[in-house]
């Protein structure tokens, strides 16, 4: 069986499908028209309907809070979803890529390397996956049995729209309940397979710096210092030039296509770690603290191994740089060693992705939003603070 890089995706390609998310257009027929449909009910009426119940809200800020919980993520699912509406042949660029020449390994510790990362994918969809589902159904089905067996009120689990009276509320309330269950499962699920994927490129880019690390290492290995021992080395080289150019390349799709999605869900995520810590300084049940702090996790996590992955992309293209100088290199050709001085001048520039071309994805970056976020917190205590 062919070696294929992108099986690791196979989960992530399943769902987006059901999603209306496929990059592939000729998935059946008329899927483009299901694509539509699916989105416009989904995400435009469901994210035009929570931003039309703010205008109606009480001017209390515990309600307001309750209720920007879940606005600010439903703002960084759209900008997910739209991405992958509106950049479907990109992503297909982004995944043909990986399965081209280049980035297949050709040694065993390059297949062991791709291969760790495609094990690391699968794990990772399916730990985020768990973790989304226990948040999703502890919230929707918490307070349901709650209900069921206590004869507590139900509340609708995402927004009150109160635009509507209570005559229409009581009368359309399972339907509506329904509809915003339905549409934070699909949400829930856009969420999973789209940051998975986008995280599991960044692994894959990791996968592909440390591969050029031991080219680079070993690029002198079994070469003799004469003639042809030279059209050798410089063939090598070549070869490891093109893969760092074509691995920049990539990074730079990546970052063209997520650019926008990136500064979006880092900013609604930021709001919404200060919201979930607001929430916690206010009463409510059992169950609810668990989805909250289920929830607040899934949004840390979500800024923070971004982060933490293009640091690691920005240390080892960095690192690059000094794996050549492992290689027998002083006694070879001037030809080569200029060569490798221009390499290495390049090398010394780190390989970043950018969000938004404002942040890049760093460990710095992440410890800034949380700052942010508790910083916004303390302001929201101090309004409490005075109201009270």
């Amino acid at each position: 069986m062919a070696f294929k890089q992108i099986d690791c995706f196979n989960n992530n390609q399943k769902f987006w499908k059901i999603l209306g998310l496929c990059p592939e257009n000729d998935v059946w027929p008329y899927y483009n028209y299901y694509s539509t449909f699916l989105i416009l009910i989904a995400v435009i009426l469901y994210d035009s309907l929570l931003t039309v119940n703010f205008f109606f809200l009480p001017r209390q800020l515990d309600i307001f809070i309750e209720e920007m919980l879940f606005y600010f993520m439903e703002l960084a699912v759209t900008s997910k979803v739209f991405t992958f509406f509106f950049q479907r042949y990109k992503i297909k660029q982004i995944l043909s890529t990986l399965e081209s020449e280049i980035f297949q390994p050709s040694t065993d510790e390059g297949y062991d390397i791709i291969n760790k990362a495609k094990k690391f994918n699968v794990r990772f969809w399916k730990t985020v996956t768990a973790v989304s589902i226990t948040s999703h159904f502890t919230h929707v089905f918490g307070s349901f049995f709650v209900n069921l067996f206590l004869s507590v009120k139900l509340e609708l689990p995402i927004c009150s729209y109160s635009f509507l009276s209570e005559d229409t509320l009581q009368k359309w309330f399972y339907p509506l309940f329904f509809y915003q269950v339905l549409g934070m499962h699909i949400h829930m699920w856009c969420n999973v397979n789209i940051d998975t994927f986008f995280l599991g490129v960044m692994i894959f880019v990791i996968a592909q710096l440390d591969i050029l690390d031991i080219e680079l290492k070993r690029l002198t290995n079994n070469v003799h210092d004469d003639l042809d021992g030279d059209k050798i080395l410089n063939n090598r080289l070549n070869e490891a030039v093109n893969h760092y150019c074509e691995l920049v390349k990539f990074c730079y799709l990546v970052e063209d296509v997520f650019s926008v999605t990136l500064i979006i869900q880092f900013g609604m995520a930021s709001c919404i770690i200060c919201v979930c810590l607001f929430r916690f300084t206010l009463t409510a049940t059992a169950d609810y603290y668990v989805f909250l702090a289920t929830y607040m996790f899934i949004m840390i996590i979500q800024i923070m191994l971004p982060c933490w992955f293009g640091t690691q992309i920005m240390d080892k293209s960095c690192l690059l740089a000094s794996a050549i100088y492992s290689s027998d290199w002083t006694p070879r050709s001037k030809r080569f060693k200029t060569s490798l001085r221009i390499l290495v001048e390049r090398l010394n520039r780190p390989i970043t992705i950018v969000g938004g071309k404002m942040f890049p994805l760093s460990l710095d970056t992440f410890t800034s939003i949380m700052n942010s976020a508790y910083s916004f917190f303390t302001l929201l205590r101090h309004m409490q603070t005075r109201e009270g």
